[in-house]
C-alpha cells in the first residue's frame, strides 16, 4: 500500500482519529458516501438519465478551544493527512468558542431507514416508473395536453460520525422518489399542479396513483375566477400548511435565537399560538423525510416538543448552542454535507393533528377562502420577522362547500399571527415536499390580494 492508495470508508476514519490522537488533538470526523439515480421522461421517451456518486470526510478539529474545519474527497493517506493539518491550522485562525466540546454521546435509537435496499431493482424498472408517470397522467383525462415534469429518483447513502472521545456510529438510508406535473387546458385556461411520493421501499411506489392525484389537482383549478381582495376567514389545506411550517421552522433554531435572528427570542414560556397549536420536531419518525438516529455530532435523536397548547416550550439545539443557553442538546446539529460546518436545523417538523376532516373544517368555515398552495417563499417570506407576502392558489367556499377556483392571488400576514388565529385543527396530516408535516387548519382571518 502506498501513501496514495485510496483507503476504504471505515479505514479513512480510523486513520484520521489515530493521527489526531498521536498529535494530541481532539477531532471529529463526519463522513458521507452515497449514490443517486435520476430518470426524467418526456414524450414517451427518457429525456434524462443521471447516475452520480460521492464520498468524502469532513474534519472538525478542536484546538486551543477553537474549531477548525477541513474536508477531502480523496481518501489516500497523504490527502487525509493534509486535511488534518488544514483543520488544525484553521483552528488557529479563529477565536476560541467558550462552549466548544467533543463527547461520546449516549447510544442512539435503533432505526431501519434502508428497508430492502435497491440492489434488486434494475435500471429498466426505474425507467418504467418515470415513463408510467407520464403515461398515466395522459391517459387519465383528455384535458391533459402535456406532462412537462415526470421524474423518478432514488438514493442510497451512509452517514458516519466518530471522534477522538470514543464516539463511532453510522447509519444507512434509502429514498425512492417520484413526482410529476401535468399541464391541463380548457376554454383558454392552462393549469398545472405537482404531486409526489417519497418512500424507503421501491416496491411501495405507485406511479398511477401519483399521476391521478396531480391530474385531479390541476383539473380542479380550471374555471378559475378573479379572487376578491380583503380579510377573510380561511382553511389552509394540509400540504400548504406544512409548507408554511417548513418555511418558518428556522425561527425555532437555538442558533437563530442566539444570533438575534428569531422573533421568538425572549418569548420562552409565553403563548405564541392558540390553545390548539402543538409543534414538535421528531427525527425518529419511521416515515419522515429527515429521519435519522443521531445528528451531525452523533447526539441521539428523540422527539422534542417546541410548542405545547400554544405555549413556547423550547428551541432546537446542538451541543454548543445548548451550552450557551444553559440547556442540553436536543440532537439537532446539522451539516449540509461533509463540506459544511455545524449548525442547527429541524428534521421532521410537525404540527400535531386535531379532529375532523378538511370537509369538516370547510363546513365550520361557511364562507371564505380555501388556501391550497403558496409560491415564492424564498423571496416572499422573511424567517427573521415572520412576515410573508406570497403568490397563492385556492378556492372560494360558500355555505361550507367549495364553490369555484380562484385566479392567482396573494396572501399576506405574519406566521406568529397565523398561529394565534388557529380556530380548528384537522386530522388529515400530510407531508410537504420539504419534509414538514401538518393537518389542515381553520384560521379566523388572512389578508387576500385579488384582482
Amino acid at each position: 500500500m502506498t501513501a496514495n492508495t485510496q483507503l476504504k470508508f471505515e479505514e479513512a476514519r480510523s486513520f484520521l482519529l489515530s493521527l489526531a490522537k498521536e498529535r494530541g488533538v481532539q477531532l471529529e470526523v463526519f463522513a458521507q458516501r452515497g449514490t443517486e439515480t435520476t430518470v426524467q421522461a418526456f414524450g414517451g421517451q427518457v429525456s434524462e438519465f443521471k447516475l452520480s456518486s460521492k464520498q468524502g470526510v469532513g474534519l472538525r478539529a478542536l484546538s486551543n478551544g477553537a474549531w477548525g474545519y477541513a474536508y477531502t474527497e480523496n481518501l489516500s493517506r497523504d490527502a487525509l493527512s493534509r486535511a488534518f493539518r488544514s483543520a488544525v491550522e484553521n483552528a488557529e485562525l479563529v477565536e476560541p468558542a467558550p462552549h466548544a466540546v467533543l463527547a461520546a454521546h449516549a447510544e442512539p435509537p435503533a432505526m431501519d431507514l434502508f428497508g430492502e435496499g435497491l440492489s434488486g431493482v434494475t435500471v429498466e424498472r426505474k425507467v418504467a416508473v418515470a415513463l408510467r408517470l407520464e403515461q398515466a397522467a395522459k391517459e387519465s383525462d383528455a384535458r391533459v395536453v402535456t406532462v412537462p415534469y415526470a421524474e423518478y429518483s432514488d438514493g442510497e447513502s451512509e452517514t458516519a460520525v466518530a471522534n477522538t472521545e470514543g464516539l463511532d456510529r453510522a447509519f444507512k438510508e434509502l429514498h425512492a422518489y417520484q413526482y410529476l406535473g401535468p399541464l391541463v387546458a380548457e376554454d383558454g385556461q392552462n393549469k398545472m399542479k405537482m404531486a409526489f411520493q417519497v418512500t424507503r421501499e421501491f416496491e411501495e411506489l405507485d406511479p398511477t396513483a401519483t399521476a391521478l392525484e396531480a391530474t385531479r389537482k390541476a383539473l380542479a383549478l380550471l374555471g378559475a375566477r378573479p379572487a376578491p381582495s380583503g380579510v377573510f376567514p380561511a382553511v389552509i389545506e394540509n400540504e400548504c400548511m406544512a409548507l408554511l411550517l417548513a418555511v418558518f421552522s428556522g425561527i425555532f433554531s437555538g442558533k437563530m435565537v442566539e444570533e438575534g435572528k428569531s422573533p421568538l427570542a425572549s418569548k420562552l414560556g409565553e403563548r405564541i399560538g392558540s390553545d390548539l397549536v402543538t409543534i414538535l420536531d421528531d427525527a425518529t419518525l419511521e416515515r419522515g423525510l429527515s429521519s435519522r438516529p443521531f445528528d451531525a455530532e452523533g447526539y441521539p435523536s428523540a422527539p422534542v416538543t417546541l410548542v405545547q397548547g400554544g405555549e413556547l416550550r423550547g428551541f432546537l439545539h446542538n451541543t454548543e448552542t445548548a451550552a450557551k443557553a444553559g440547556v442540553s442538546s436536543t440532537g439537532h446539529a446539522s451539516r449540509p454535507s461533509y463540506k459544511g460546518t455545524v449548525g442547527v436545523s429541524p428534521t421532521n417538523f410537525v404540527l400535531a393533528s386535531g379532529e375532523g376532516t378538511r370537509d369538516d373544517l370547510l363546513t365550520q368555515l361557511g364562507t371564505g377562502l380555501l388556501l391550497t398552495d403558496v409560491q415564492g417563499v424564498h423571496a416572499g417570506a422573511n424567517p427573521i420577522t415572520g412576515e410573508f407576502s406570497l403568490q397563492a392558489e385556492g378556492f372560494w367556499v360558500e355555505n361550507g362547500v367549495v364553490a369555484y377556483p380562484l385566479d392567482v392571488f396573494t396572501v399576506a400576514g405574519n406566521f406568529l399571527d397565523l398561529l394565534r388565529s388557529v380556530e380548528a385543527v384537522g386530522s388529515d396530516t400530510k407531508m410537504s415536499i420539504y419534509g414538514a408535516i401538518a393537518p389542515s387548519v381553520r384560521i379566523s382571518s388572512i389578508n387576500v390580494g385579488g384582482q
